[in-house]
C-alpha cells in the first residue's frame, strides 16, 4: 500500500521537499547553465555580453530583442536546415526558450513544434548543439 504525503513523518515531509527543492534547483541550474553555454559559443564576442544578460536575466523587453540574434550569431559555427532531419533524437531533452515565457526542458520533438514561426533557442547540448527557430520559419543548427 503506498503511504500518502500527508501520512508521512514531519522529516520524511522534509526529505521530500528537499528532493523537490533540489530537482528544481536543478532545473534552474541547468537552464541557466545551457543560456550561458548558448552565449558562450555561438554568440559573436562582441555580443556576448548582452545576449548572456537576455537570455540568463530575461528582462521585460527581451521579446522585443529576439529578431537580432540572427545577426549577433557565429555564422562560422551555425548552418540552415529547415527540415531538422537527423539534427538530434527526438525524444532528446533541451531547454526550449522562445522569448515570451520562462525556458523549459522539452522534448526536441515538442521544440520542433513549439519553434515553428517563432523566434525561440533550444539547447541540446549546451555550447555544442542547439537549434535557433525564427520567425520567418527557418532552422538553424547551432553547432561545435
Amino acid at each position: 500500500m503506498q503511504r500518502t504525503f500527508s501520512a508521512a513523518s514531519p522529516h520524511q515531509k522534509l526529505q521530500i521537499f528537499s528532493l523537490y527543492a533540489n530537482q528544481n534547483m536543478n532545473n534552474m541550474l541547468d537552464i541557466e547553465l545551457h543560456m550561458r553555454s548558448f552565449t558562450d559559443a555561438f554568440v559573436l564576442e562582441a555580443r556576448k555580453e548582452k545576449w548572456t544578460g537576455l537570455l540568463c536575466e530575461r528582462p521585460a523587453n527581451v521579446f522585443n530583442q529576439s529578431s537580432k540574434l540572427f545577426n549577433h550569431l557565429d555564422h562560422n559555427h551555425i548552418e540552415q536546415n529547415d527540415t531538422l532531419e537527423n539534427v538530434a533524437q527526438y525524444d532528446k531533452v533541451g531547454v526550449f526558450y522562445d522569448f515570451n515565457h520562462e525556458p523549459k526542458c522539452i522534448s526536441f520533438e515538442d521544440a520542433i513544434e513549439a519553434g515553428k514561426g517563432k523566434d525561440a533557442i533550444f539547447s541540446i547540448d549546451p555550447g555544442k548543439l542547439a537549434v535557433c527557430f525564427f520567425h520567418d520559419s527557418w532552422n538553424f543548427v547551432c553547432k561545435r
